[in-house]
């Protein structure tokens, strides 16, 4: 019995060393090292880069360049992206968006909003198709896929509508104050904007420019800004922090992991909010988030600083500029396998499982011990002996009349 036990409790200590092995590979992993594609027409000057973007099912990576003054276009078919070719601009770009009709939407300094044709079948591939002039200088855009609409977001404090099927100007929408930027919210159909002069969050009718609300966000000075429609939640870059905002209710949450953060990205396919936090003075990193509710999940380093990041969800690569001198491109770093599948709550998952290991480990070997299982039994106390004696059987002898002679004998039980 010692031996069976000896040998159970063994056997679930090296389960044990197997399991927690395999716990610590999945929440400890080690990044791979970060993979520069540099982009040669650059010729070692530091790199100055605004938005990135993703065509996921051509496996294709644009890059707002403003030292180049155009759009750079990588090959992210394999896990490390290739430089393809600079496409021309007649400004310096800043945001970018693409639409499901294969159009890459770029807006410029000068005030325009280019239109460029990433059809991979179109004759005119990586050709600007048309340019609306939309007055002031265009920062940042966002696509609104069921109206088929893009937000231009202005310097002058407004945003404008433009249908994509017929590339005509369809509304402006005055806010009044300076803008960072625009998302429309599929979930409730209205369209948010950061303003950090306002320190808000603004919510703005998509049908008629109408402002419906501000919420204020407490000393967040707010850049980027993402939306998960399914959760109907924001994750909005702050000067010091991250802000999670349930758009419904409007409670906040804050973290402080962290900071400076500026173009937000939002992931749907993998729930990952993508905060790009590019620093000098110290580390850059991009900050990921997600789940229900959204919660910190993990920070990736972001060795080019750049200000945007994106997912290729074919590699599973996080890609951002790389502002770097000899390294101006991009930077492309594989997300954690840790961290694929993991939400906020995983932490405290496996804790509790090796918290129950452990529990069961404790017992067994308890099991397995002489001592525990067999402890000394104290003599019995004798008992004091009866006044009264006890008879002799519990069977009771039937009495037999009295007859003279000798007496019967007895019967012996």
């Amino acid at each position: 019995m010692k031996r069976t036990h000896g040998r159970l409790a063994w056997s679930l200590f090296a389960a044990i060393g197997v399991s927690c092995a395999l716990l610590i590979s999945a929440c400890g992993a080690s990044e791979a090292e970060a993979a520069n594609t540099p982009i040669p027409t650059l010729n070692g000057q530091a790199g100055n880069f605004d938005n990135i973007e993703i065509d996921q099912g051509n496996h294709r990576l644009y890059v707002a360049d403003r030292t180049d003054q155009g759009i750079d276009v990588f090959d992210i078919s394999q896990p490390r992206a290739k430089f393809l070719k600079t496409i021309a601009l007649s400004s310096r770009p800043n945001g970018l968006a693409i639409s499901s009709d294969y159009r890459l939407y770029a807006g410029t300094e000068g005030g325009t909003v280019v239109v460029i044709d990433i059809n991979r079948s179109s004759t005119s591939l990586h050709a600007v198709v048309a340019e609306l002039k939309i007055g002031s200088g265009v920062d940042l855009l966002d696509y609104n896929g069921p109206q088929h609409m893009l937000l231009a977001g202005g310097a002058n404090g407004s945003i404008t509508s433009i249908d994509t099927l017929t590339n005509e100007i369809q509304g402006n929408f005055k806010v009044g104050s300076g803008l960072e930027q625009p998302r429309f919210n599929p979930a409730d159909g209205m369209v948010y904007v950061t303003s950090p002069e306002a320190d808000a969050l603004i919510q703005i009718d998509s049908a008629d420019g109408t402002i419906k609300n501000k919420f204020p966000l407490g000393g967040c000075s707010p850049t980027g800004l993402a939306i998960n429609p399914k959760l109907n939640a924001a994750v909005i870059a702050c000067k010091s922090f991250v802000l999670a905002f349930d758009i419904k209710t409007g409670k906040t949450t804050t973290f402080d992991q962290v900071s400076g953060g500026d173009i937000v990205t939002y992931n749907g396919k993998v729930d990952r909010f993508l905060v790009a936090s590019p620093h000098k003075a110290h580390r850059s990193v991009i900050g990921m988030f997600g789940g229900n509710p959204v919660g910190y999940i993990a920070s990736v380093a972001a060795p080019g600083r750049g200000n945007s990041a994106a997912l290729d969800e074919t590699n599973d690569v996080i890609y951002s500029p790389d502002t770097r001198s000899n390294q101006s491109g991009i930077v492309g770093s594989p997300r954690p396998s840790s961290l694929q599948n993991s939400s906020p709550a995983s932490a405290a998952i496996y804790g509790a499982m090796i918290l129950v290991i452990a529990i069961v480990f404790w017992f067994v070997m308890r099991l397995g011990d002489p001592i525990q299982r067999h402890p000394a039994v104290p003599a019995p106390t004798p008992e004091p002996a009866p006044s009264v004696k006890p008879m002799r059987s519990w069977r009771r002898t039937p009495v037999e009349p009295a007859t003279e002679g000798p007496p019967a004998p007895s019967i012996q039980t």
